[in-house]
């Protein structure tokens, strides 16, 4: 009996958790030359996405560096019926967007070089490690990093949602609550 209560307050707490969006946006980088961010939201709700931001300042190349962007991107193809804005430079840039609703696709080229050589001949092996992070028009932030695809030279960053300080909250007065419970059963 006492174990039933246990599951069904973890899964109420975990319940309590997932009070957020459910889905996820996925980045990738293919191992072709250049470099083509293929972004859909597969958030399961209308939201839209309002802003991607890339941090390649954790991201390692060969040459003990990090990645940056060298000038700004080219071939900017925006989600449909949309815009794509961009911001940032160096190790730290992004897109603003309008109408980047879900299942849309957005993709850019750029020249990634390292830190301390702007004639580095990037791979999509040396965005290992950097972090992106969208938000969404009902003011969900959603994070990821990039991670090598098996064997491949390819590499993908899946965004899930973070959850508010609100869930932890609602998921320790769940505990607090079966351990009051508990407490009270013992002592009678």
């Amino acid at each position: 009996m006492k174990l039933r209560n246990l599951v069904f307050a973890l899964g109420l707490g975990f319940a309590s958790t997932q009070a957020f969006a459910f889905g996820s946006i996925l980045v990738s980088e293919p191992g072709a030359d250049g470099f083509s961010i293929n972004t859909l939201a597969f958030n399961g709700s209308s939201y839209d996405v309002t802003k991607l931001t890339f941090d390649f300042s954790t991201s390692s190349t060969t040459d003990g560096s990090h990645l940056v962007i060298d000038g700004s991107p080219f071939s900017i193809n925006a989600p449909s019926g949309g815009t794509a804005t961009f911001f940032g430079s160096g190790a730290h840039f992004g897109f603003t967007f309008t109408s980047f609703n879900t299942f849309d696709v957005f993709s850019f080229s750029w020249d990634p070089d390292s830190a301390i050589n702007s004639g580095y001949g990037a791979t999509s092996l040396d965005f290992v490690g950097a972090k992106v992070t969208a938000e969404t028009s009902n003011g969900l932030v959603y994070f990821g990093t990039f991670t090598q695809v098996g064997f491949t030279p390819d590499v993908t960053a899946v965004l899930v949602p973070v959850p508010e300080p609100s869930s932890y909250a609602m998921l320790g007065l769940g505990l607090a609550m079966l351990g009051f419970t508990a407490k009270r059963r013992n002592s009678v």
